[in-house]
């Protein structure tokens, strides 16, 4: 490549030479000769691997970049393969893309892809499966969520939690702590999953996989129990690095609670799990604390997901996003002059204004999908299609597919990266995930 283009400028310089030089001979017949300039010397591109991986690293991180440069020669094969160079494209882009969702199904999770093609990933491709003497059908799996690149289920038949990478299919098992096995696991179906990095979450050196083993991880699992209509929540910690469950910890709220989605703000604290129509759970993970968030007094009543999930607010910390009609209202905690933390309006977004809908849309439904922390954007679906909207530019993007969701559907957001070793298209069998590198 960089042969090619030293030779590309020496034949343009050259052709400016002819140029010059003819130019020069015209002007010798009126006038006294010249003496003509020495042109400068054409620099010399290095023509090393060092100037191409700097090149190669500014390709965007969608899953079909680095499978396609591969196949231009080996040699480009070669150094987009190489353990080192997907480290600093990782590190370089920092935010994973949204590949798809994933939801809840009888027989396993179902992936549903949200981009266009050539970046549409198949949902084959994103299949779980058990082992050869395990059955998905009579296992009872449940899918819980997905963060980091990695995804959480539960088999409640056998009591234990799964954790799965989609891409590479590695899996590791988990069985429940102790006291959570009482009633045969009846009161345990809802946790999270996080990688166990140090320093907190996300894709850094740290969650480099030991000898093709899965990465380091945390999973949460959650028990509840009823009591004089109140509900008794209860939370335990597994560390794969020490390969222990920690301390089992707990909260008492009111029964009548529906789920939320939780959400990492920082590196330390989950917020959601539980909503009812006064607060909402919080897990420090760091100080191993279960608590309670009372929500906005103006949100006395009950919400459902679909119009209402916690989001990362304007200066980082816990934030709320509700729906209502095309209208999202984001709320953030801030301290007034005595030092007391309570709830604030920051800003209101008209999503009919901000999509260009027409003014009938208004009177039709929307909902909320997802939530994606990495790029701290929220997903919406109204009639004119499924739109990713990042709460900090209010740039949006559209989202393809979303309409095989049905409406009663859990949807959990699903971001990774891929490498030059993968090709998505049907029948390619080539496979390996940045993340693991």
């Amino acid at each position: 490549m960089l042969l090619k283009f030293q030779d590309f400028a020496r034949c343009f310089i050259g052709s400016e030479r002819a140029a010059a030089a003819s130019a020069i001979k015209s002007r010798a017949v009126r006038s006294s000769p010249m003496p003509v300039p020495v042109p400068a010397p054409v620099p010399q591109l290095p023509d090393n691997d060092d100037l191409l991986r700097e090149i190669l690293l500014r390709l965007p991180p969608l899953p079909s970049s680095l499978p396609r440069a591969s196949l231009v020669c080996k040699r480009w094969r070669r150094l987009l393969s190489d353990p080192g160079f997907l480290r600093r494209f990782r590190e370089h882009h920092g935010t994973p893309p949204l590949l798809g969702y994933f939801t809840n199904d009888p027989r396993g999770p179902v992936f549903t892809p949200t981009l266009a093609a050539p970046n549409r990933i198949p949902p084959a491709r994103f299949e779980f499966s058990l082992p050869q003497h395990q059955q998905p059908a009579g296992e009872r799996l449940f899918f819980l969520g997905c963060r980091h690149g990695l995804a959480l289920l539960i088999n409640r038949r056998r009591l234990h939690a799964i954790v799965w990478d989609p891409v590479t299919n590695r899996q590791a098992t988990v069985g429940y702590p102790p006291e959570f096995t009482t009633d045969n696991g009846a009161h345990c179906f809802r946790g999270t999953v996080l990688s166990g990095g140090d320093g907190g979450g996300g894709y850094g050196n740290a969650l480099v996989p030991i000898n093709g083993s899965l990465r380091p991880f945390k999973v949460i699992l959650i028990r509840t129990e009823i009591n004089d209509n109140r509900l008794s929540v209860f939370m335990c910690v597994y560390e794969s690095r020490t390969g222990k469950w920690g301390n089992t910890i707990s909260a008492i709220v009111p029964s009548s609670v529906s789920n939320l989605p939780n959400v990492l703000i920082g590196n330390a604290v989950l917020c959601g799990f539980f909503q009812w129509p006064t607060g909402i759970l919080e897990l420090d993970l760091d100080r191993q604390r279960l608590g309670v968030i009372e929500t906005p007094k103006s949100l006395l009543h009950s919400v459902d997901c679909s119009l209402f999930r916690v989001v990362r607010a304007q200066d980082g910390g816990v934030g709320l996003a509700v729906l209502s009609r095309l209208s999202v209202q984001l709320w953030g905690r801030k301290a007034d002059s005595g030092g007391v933390v309570g709830w604030v309006l920051e800003r209101t977004i008209e999503v009919d204004k901000l999509l260009s809908l027409p003014p009938s849309a208004d009177s039709l439904p929307a909902r909320i999908l997802g939530y994606d922390e990495d790029s701290n954007a929220i997903h919406l679906e109204t009639f004119a299609g499924a739109f990713a909207i990042q709460l900090e530019s209010m740039q949006f993007t559209e989202l393809f597919n979303v309409n095989r969701i049905g409406s009663y559907y859990y949807c959990h957001p699903y971001t990774s990266f891929y490498t030059a070793g993968w090709g998505i298209g049907e029948g390619d069998d080539r496979t390996k995930i940045l993340n693991n590198t």
